[in-house]
């Protein structure tokens, strides 16, 4: 577990580019997973992104469901910063740093 979060808190700046050239469609992979969550727009819904990354996610969330209150959970405190910055425009976003277990 201590390479993996090392690996995470290395790679963090460049997480977003790099996902992209990986996962093909993943924007749109993205999207068709926050539009189907099957609730109102100004639904108030709890998320909990585990795993959160740099917040994309999160991100495509608070933009369909601007009352989600989410909680943003990494084992990558650099991580965990690059979501703070993406997210940083949201309300009620929550941040932890660590796992599951």
């Amino acid at each position: 577990m201590d390479s993996v979060k090392r690996h995470f808190e290395e790679e963090a700046q460049e997480f977003d580019d790099t996902i992209l050239k990986l996962i093909p469609h993943y924007r749109e992979m993205i999207d068709g997973m926050v539009r189907a969550l099957p609730f109102p727009a100004d639904s108030r819904i709890s998320v909990i992104d585990l795993g959160c990354g740099t917040g994309t996610i999160s991100k495509a969330v608070k933009e369909v469901f601007p009352n989600a209150e989410i909680t943003c959970l990494d084992l990558a405190g650099n991580m965990i910063k690059m979501a703070k910055l993406k997210l940083a425009g949201f309300a009620d976003i929550h941040y932890l740093v660590g796992t599951c277990n």
